[in-house]
């Protein structure tokens, strides 16, 4: 995986308020948690890092209020 990180997925992180991207850290912190367990799969070798901060921002929760 390579960890470079796109002029998008910048602005994608910027766009999200304090509580948002408190919540995308939390959720990247345990991704990795859990993947150096071996709870989950390890990412393809072909994913980029903008891919996998992407999706996390994507499955995140909606937020109520």
């Amino acid at each position: 995986m390579t960890k470079k990180i796109t002029k998008q997925t910048v602005e994608l992180l910027k766009s999200l308020d304090n509580e948002a991207l408190a919540a995308c850290l939390y959720a990247a912190c345990d991704l990795a948690l859990r993947a150096s367990r071996g709870e989950v799969p390890v990412p393809p070798e072909h994913m980029q890092a903008d891919d996998l901060v992407r999706q996390i921002v994507t499955d995140m929760p909606p937020r109520t209020a």
